[in-house]
């Protein structure tokens, strides 16, 4: 057994996954789609829900090289929050193109499927979406320090409403297949990070 055919199984449950959801790919199908034996996959996880797993920490390393490249400390930290919202506007697209629709946010579809499931998949969508919400939260806490922000806006809550709001926004995206409204969203985020809250 190689890495080789674990990283082959991950990525192959990532793209049914996608196409479809959690709950409709069994382990059957994914095995013929990857051309691997049952034993295979049990080699590598012992259950679904550990190959649940090894995909939202797939779909979270992806997400992050958006994040690591938009929420570059070059660049004034409320553009940094902007430009991640056009790169995951970007993301969407692309995978629109290469999908035929709108998968929606790989960490998101995710989340409703799994967080309720024995196995740790809560626990690692909890500690994925608070690293998430942590790249806005600095960024609004440096933005409010530069005075580039009302004062009195909490850092934490503005994190968390923009983080809230892009993944309701990219599920109508799915909805509607049309991943130009996370991009129009932009305009929104900011209002909800810059709005204090009694």
């Amino acid at each position: 057994m190689t890495d080789d055919t674990r990283t082959r199984l991950v990525r192959t449950a990532r793209a049914l996954i996608h196409g479809s959801s959690f709950a409709d790919v069994g382990i059957g199908d994914l095995c013929r789609e990857a051309g691997v034996h049952r034993g295979s996959l049990y080699h590598f996880f012992p259950s679904k829900d550990a190959v649940g797993l090894a995909v939202i920490d797939a779909n979270w390393e992806l997400l992050q090289a958006v994040l690591d490249e938009a929420f570059d400390e070059a660049a004034p930290p409320l553009v940094r929050i902007d430009a991640f919202v056009t790169g995951f506007a970007g993301m969407l697209t692309a995978a629109r193109d290469a999908m035929g629709s709108t998968p929606g946010c790989p960490i998101g579809n995710l989340a409703l499927e799994l967080a309720g499931r024995p196995g740790g998949a809560g626990s690692r969508i909890t500690e994925i979406l608070t690293a998430w919400q942590r790249y806005f939260r600095d960024a609004v806490a440096e933005a409010e320090l530069r005075g580039d922000l009302p004062a009195g806006v909490d850092p934490d809550a503005a994190a968390l409403r923009a983080l809230a709001y892009l993944q309701g926004i990219t599920l109508m995206a799915k909805a509607y297949d049309r991943p130009a409204l996370v991009a129009e969203a932009r305009t929104a985020i900011r209002t909800l990070i810059e709005t204090p809250i009694p």
